[in-house]
């Protein structure tokens, strides 16, 4: 196994974005940079293309992911094997199926690392072995953009999903006339028409309580269902059915669930670094 150094831990006079939101945060998944002071590992583990090598990649003292080591080592292209929860449950995301592997994308947004999902093949998946299940009221936040060619295909794309049939944790696109943005825990809450915008979701499953926004503005309220999901997919369903098409920067949930003001606080976090509203 080859890990590259952290060669940015410790260093003075960097706070992570998220540390205002660590004692909520149960999950984090951003491979682009470090967001909590608490974890000091690497933030995600790549395939080279060229030989199908595997390594562990870190951040630098501004907290970034290491992307010139990475261009160093791949040398071209290379692909996402686990994404690592930053966040005490340690719960990652990851897929040992190269073909299932998507793509590595230096430059998502605002000059930021992601994931790029080919919308047929691409997604990671993992239990909450460790952090356990959720427990609504808890909240999704997600920085995601679809393509343009998927923005009203007929087809749905979901951003997260449970890793199972029993709890589901559902955002994404939504087969309409035209396909608009929904949210699901056992119950579907429909939002706006899609678009391929690069989206900040933020969304409180809350049963018939729930709502979800994006950038910052509210989609819908009302009923999303009351299933705790004790695993995530990224980048499709369970079953690795209606894949996402498009990037995946980051996907964080917080529980228990944050006060409105709280909400707009970590939405302004994560727009800060992502910059898209």
């Amino acid at each position: 196994m080859t890990r590259v150094p952290l060669t940015g831990a410790g260093s003075a006079g960097f706070t992570p974005a998220y540390d205002a939101f660590a004692a909520s945060i149960v999950h984090a998944y951003e491979p682009a940079r470090r967001v909590l002071t608490s974890y000091t590992s690497n933030l995600v583990r790549l395939r080279r293309a060229s030989d199908n090598a595997e390594a562990d990649f870190g951040y630098l003292a501004n907290g970034d992911l290491d992307v010139a080591a990475i261009a160093a080592w791949a040398g071209g292209a290379s692909y996402v094997v686990t994404v690592y929860d930053q966040a005490p449950a340690g719960d990652n995301v990851t897929m040992a199926v190269a073909a299932n592997q998507p793509p590595y994308v230096a430059n998502a947004q605002n000059g930021h690392a992601g994931m790029r999902f080919d919308g047929a093949n691409h997604w990671l998946q993992g239990a909450f072995t460790i952090g356990g299940a959720l427990s609504q009221p808890f909240n999704v936040f997600a920085e995601v953009s679809l393509d343009a060619v998927a923005v009203d295909d007929d087809l749905v794309h979901y951003i997260t999903d449970g890793d199972d049939m029993a709890a589901r944790l559902v955002s994404g696109q939504k087969v309409a006339v035209p396909d608009t943005w929904h949210i699901y825990a056992a119950a579907p809450l429909v939002g706006n028409p899609s678009d391929a915008n690069v989206n900040l979701w933020s969304s409180l499953y809350n049963g018939v309580s729930s709502q979800f926004w994006i950038n910052g503005t509210s989609q819908a309220s009302g009923n999303a269902g009351a299933h705790n999901a004790d695993g995530l997919t990224i980048g499709a369903r369970f079953d690795g059915t209606t894949p996402w098409d498009g990037d995946i920067m980051s996907v964080i949930i917080i529980d228990p669930s944050l006060s409105d003001a709280q909400r707009v606080a970590m939405q302004n976090a994560m727009n800060a670094y992502w910059g898209v509203f």
